[in-house]
């Protein structure tokens, strides 16, 4: 939850939700969003609730292994900021490492995220 939007609590909100990606934990993740929350993320047909953001979440994590991120506050124009993301994980099903990239739009209303848009792209980790 934020209770101010400065610099200083949207880093250190960015810096937990890092570990809580990493570590999949949806339940902590959906615990910071209001009950109808609206939500379009990446390809996905835009929703409203709590309850589908969480069924969102736990699809995207069953193909996902070992999944590491890293997240850059943009800027913050009350009561909304925006933030990038740079990210990785091995696909469950063919074993391949991937990379992502997204931008986010978080809307805070109460403390608690009311609106959640990202653009996210992603692309098969290039070995060298």
């Amino acid at each position: 939850m934020l209770s101010e939007l400065t610099e200083h609590a949207i880093q250190s909100a960015l810096t937990r939700y890092e570990e809580l990606f990493s570590r999949g934990d949806v339940e902590a993740i959906v615990e910071d969003f209001t009950e109808d929350v609206r939500v379009r993320y990446g390809a996905h047909p835009p929703f409203a609730g709590k309850s589908q953001l969480r069924d969102l979440l736990r699809q995207r994590f069953a193909r996902m292994r070992d999944y590491r991120l890293s997240k850059r506050l943009e800027f913050i124009s009350a009561p909304r900021f925006a933030s990038s993301w740079t990210g990785s994980w091995v696909d469950a099903e063919s074993q391949m490492r991937m990379n992502v990239y997204g931008v986010e739009l978080l809307t805070v209303r109460a403390g608690r995220f009311c609106e959640w848009s990202a653009a996210v792209t992603t692309w098969q980790a290039v070995e060298h």
